[in-house]
């Protein structure tokens, strides 16, 4: 929870196990932003199937004073282990 994704997809994978799959459905109020420079135009539910196939640690780095940032993960765990 680094606030990388949208807030309610983030919500519906933190319990999932690996290999797992579930479909989560994002209310308007835990959706992504809209605008006109978003690919989202409405205020409207979000359905993902998701199937979680490995974990990472990931940190938010900055840059330009906060106007630029980059997500970097680490791999912790995969369906191979």
């Amino acid at each position: 929870g680094i606030g990388g994704m949208i807030p309610g997809f983030e919500e519906g994978i933190k319990t999932m196990r690996i290999g797992g799959n579930r479909r989560i459905v994002v209310p308007p109020e835990l959706g992504p932003p809209v605008g006109p420079s978003t690919f989202f135009s409405a205020r409207q539910f979000e359905v993902f199937d998701v199937e979680l196939l490995t974990v990472s640690s990931c940190d938010r780095k900055e840059y330009a004073f906060g106007l630029i940032s980059k997500v970097v993960c680490e791999t912790l765990l995969d369906s191979a282990v």
